[in-house]
């Protein structure tokens, strides 16, 4: 059975809501994600809690991706 993350986004340096998620992927430092209309690299990704069974709690730094 696939693990379920959910994860909690937040964007350093600006105003921005970030997002928290739910995906069956795991996000790795280096990754680009789109919010919204944007797209963002992941500098960071720290499990907030142990893994309670396929459930996987997770903070991700991320900043606007550069072209």
């Amino acid at each position: 059975m696939p693990a379920n993350y959910k994860v909690s986004y937040v964007v350093r340096g600006e105003d921005h809501p970030g997002a928290i998620v739910n995906t069956d992927q795991r996000p790795l430092v280096g990754d680009r994600i789109i919010l919204g209309e944007r797209e963002f690299t992941v500098l960071e990704v720290i499990d907030l809690i142990p893994p309670r069974g396929d459930f996987h709690y997770l903070h991700v730094t991320i900043q606007q991706a550069e072209d």
